[in-house]
């Protein structure tokens, strides 16, 4: 065992890779580090995925730094010089997965899995998808060593590469629903709202709040409606049309607000504004007696019409 390290579960096949399919295995491993203690630069021969456990410390790579922790993913390519230095109070424990693709075996969406790789712009992300369980598999099964040690093995290896494929690309896993408890629905619901307050610029979609809060756009909606006691998508229009009415009154131009607020065209927009403020303003007042209502009315629709 070299010197600084707590211990280091290496499996290594630099003379001949393990083929699994389209994969290339070339090491896979578990390493406890000393506090302070350096893996020196090395150039990357193959690609390498780097899972951390316990402890944190920083990861240098391509003239660049990066602090890393537990929970963290990191992504090296070949021909890439990197060094791991652990943390001084709270050292480092990583899971690491050396590999490579055989092209040869590669079907489209193994090669889709590479060009991502190759174009990531984002090497250090969060395991969102709880990959150390899947190290820790393929550990165990390379411990066990019977007749069916391989295949789990081969499988424990495509899930690290397809989790890391989706962490790196920034998506977010769906989880399996089997009820929530009243709190965490409130809890769920809060966040959505916050969401979407924080947000209404820049959602396009209803349906990317699913994937910032890990359950499918079908239940979100219907727990939705069913605590706050209106559709999420009125909740959202709402909030769209109340952003509007805030960015008219500081007098920004109805084409640049619906560009902003995502509408289709400006004509969509419009409609919007002018049915939400029919209803809501100009109904009531005109009840009310407030003949200068009309005089906003046809204000608002000059506004709109610029």
């Amino acid at each position: 065992m070299l010197r600084g390290l707590k211990f280091h579960f290496d499996n290594e096949y630099v003379s001949e890779p393990v083929h699994y399919g389209p994969v290339l295995l070339w090491q896979i491993g578990d390493i406890g580090c000393d506090p302070g203690y350096l893996v020196k630069d090395h150039e990357q021969y193959c690609y390498e995925i780097t899972c951390v456990v316990g402890g944190c410390g920083t990861i240098s790579s391509g003239g660049a730094e990066y602090p890393i922790r537990k929970g963290q993913l990191y992504l090296n390519r070949p021909g890439e010089i990197h060094r791991i230095r652990s943390d001084l109070m709270d050292p480092i424990r990583y899971f690491y997965l050396g590999f490579d693709f055989d092209r040869a075996h590669m079907n489209p969406m193994w090669t889709a899995i590479k060009t991502s790789f190759d174009a990531c712009e984002h090497p250090l992300v969060e395991d969102l998808f709880d990959i150390n369980a899947s190290f820790s598999a393929a550990f165990n099964e390379m411990m066990t060593k019977d007749d069916v040690a391989q295949e789990l093995i081969r499988g424990s290896i495509y899930q690290i590469l397809l989790q890391s494929h989706r962490a790196f690309n920034r998506k977010k896993p769906q989880r399996y629903i089997s009820g929530l408890s009243t709190e965490q629905a409130s809890q769920l619901v809060y966040s959505i709202i916050n969401y979407i307050d924080a947000n209404v610029c820049a959602i396009e979609y209803l349906h990317d709040i699913s994937n910032q809060v890990g359950y499918s756009y079908t239940y979100i909606s219907r727990l939705f409606t069913k605590v706050v006691g209106k559709s999420l998508q009125a909740y959202y229009n709402e909030k769209r049309f109340d952003k509007a009415v805030s960015l008219l009154k500081m007098g920004m131009q109805s084409k640049d607000i619906a560009n902003l607020l995502k509408y289709k065209t400006l004509n969509s927009f419009s409609k919007v504004l002018l049915a939400n403020h029919m209803r809501t303003c100009v109904v009531d007042d005109i009840r009310a007696g407030k003949d200068g209502t009309i005089d906003e009315l046809v204000a608002t629709i000059q506004k709109q019409m610029r």
